[in-house]
């Protein structure tokens, strides 16, 4: 009798967290179903609009906008509860994504009209948007999922929640390569503008996924980490006044300045962002050569994100979760940098246009599938603070800032030669990649000095 009362007691938890980890994977899983479809359109329709040339200068423009939104967000962190972010992201980029349907779609101003001009406004417009839904896309996401989640569950099931995603990439992506590659260059025209709305359609289902997660799932299984939950408890019923409020918006880039562990974080988002800058330019170049129209760049892209989360669901499922559960969150954190180095060294003996393709993909599907949910443990025994404000300077501004690194380093090879600028572009990547594993070692170390002592980083003493 003892024993199934204590199996009865047990059930309802694992059910519990079971159904909390579907929720939050069906969430990604719709999340990403916009961003394979949208992320192709924002690339594609610049190029064809403004002009594949101005990519680098459009990264560097679209600093100055995503900054104002960090502060803004900042300050959303401290009216909003958790999971209402998660709904202001969704709604706000989907009410969007429905505005610029009617932009993209007309004679005048969309891409019926083929004159490629710098001086088209919708097309900047266009891709300083797309930026602000790729800048807050992971941040809102896995902030949520970090503060409900704790070391046990993130060990145990962040690679299924990984593999969510992919499978919802793997559908939208190789939906929309099928339907372009199906279509002539007049119905591509129609058809595109309406990806925006299936893009803005699956965004509000990811709200609606969210708000049943907030419904069926009981609040003692949404704490996450116990200790920090507890801290942010007592902070919850302090009053603040006006200059702390003021000093909030930019307490996220305060806590990466003054805390090693959280400037580690952002100095491993920063190097990844910058490989993969330089290296998606000659993708680029190459996609738009190669594709004479929107719909040929879009099935390109749509293709190249197919595959992408091909290889990412594998990768989840075969990598992910077996190395969190067999080699532990510290040594796993270590896997990527590796694998990056080795996708580089693979470049150098072999630099043709195919490889640098497939050598992005590999580098895209492994940071989605493997660095993604393993960096993201690291975000676990930290302050609200850090989860949510540091978090977003980290992925919002810290990756446009090495964005427009990379972009300047773009363009400042434009002017050398072919071998000069991959050479040049080579080397810098394998040196952030090697500077990178040492990092990625020294944060392992700390973070499992946290969970040992049930401690919490942050939290000023």
């Amino acid at each position: 009798m003892h024993t199934d009362s204590s199996l009865n007691k047990q059930e309802p938890s694992k059910k519990e967290i079971l159904l909390k980890i579907l929720f939050l994977a069906s969430t990604f899983l719709l999340m990403m179903m916009c961003l394979v479809v949208w992320r192709p359109l924002k690339i594609a329709i610049f190029a064809k609009i403004v002009g594949a040339q101005f990519i680098p200068n459009a990264k560097l423009f679209s600093l100055l906008f995503v900054i104002p939104l960090i502060i803004f967000y900042s300050k959303l962190v401290d009216w909003l509860r958790r999971h209402q972010l998660l709904y202001w992201f969704t709604l706000f980029h989907g009410i969007g994504g429905l505005i610029f349907y009617f932009f993209i779609s007309h004679p005048v101003y969309g891409i019926a009209n083929t004159q490629a001009s710098s001086d088209r406004l919708v097309g900047w417009a266009f891709y300083i948007f797309m930026e602000s839904f790729d800048a807050f896309f992971s941040t809102t996401f896995w902030a949520f999922a970090d503060s409900i989640c704790n070391p046990k569950d993130a060990k145990n099931y962040y690679g299924y929640i990984a593999a969510g995603s992919k499978i919802g990439g793997i559908i939208a992506a190789g939906g929309l390569y099928f339907i372009i590659g199906s279509s002539s260059n007049t119905e591509q025209i129609a058809i595109i503008p309406n990806v925006l709305l299936f893009g803005s359609c699956s965004l509000f289902a990811a709200a609606l996924a969210i708000y049943f997660l907030m419904r069926n799932v009981s609040g003692k299984y949404m704490h996450g980490y116990e200790v920090v939950y507890q801290l942010e408890k007592t902070k919850s019923i302090e009053s603040v006044g006006f200059w702390a409020s003021v000093k909030g918006l930019f307490d996220g880039l305060w806590v990466i300045i003054k805390n090693p562990y959280v400037a580690g974080i952002f100095s491993m988002v920063v190097f990844y962002e910058i490989v993969i800058v330089i290296f998606d330019f000659w993708v680029v170049l190459y996609a738009d050569k190669m594709n004479a129209t929107v719909g040929g760049m879009t099935g390109y892209y749509a293709f190249y994100y197919f595959v992408m989360n091909l290889v990412g669901l594998a990768v989840c499922l075969l990598g992910t979760t077996p190395m969190l559960r067999f080699l532990g969150l510290r040594f796993s954190l270590l896997a990527f940098p590796l694998i990056c180095f080795m996708f580089l060294a693979f470049t150098l003996l072999f630099p043709t246009a195919q490889v640098f393709f497939w050598v992005l993909v590999g580098l895209r599907a492994f940071n989605y599938a493997l660095n993604h949910p393993t960096r993201e443990v690291l975000y676990i025994p930290t302050t609200k603070e850090i989860k949510f404000k540091a978090k977003a300077w980290t992925e919002a501004f810290g990756t446009r800032i090495a964005k427009s690194f990379g972009s300047g380093f773009n363009v400042l090879l434009k002017s050398t030669s072919r071998a000069t600028a991959f050479l040049s572009s080579l080397v810098l990547s394998l040196g952030l990649a090697s500077v990178w594993l040492v990092i990625a070692y020294l944060l392992g170390r700390r973070l499992q000095d946290a969970i040992d002592n049930k401690k919490i980083i942050g939290k000023e003493d």
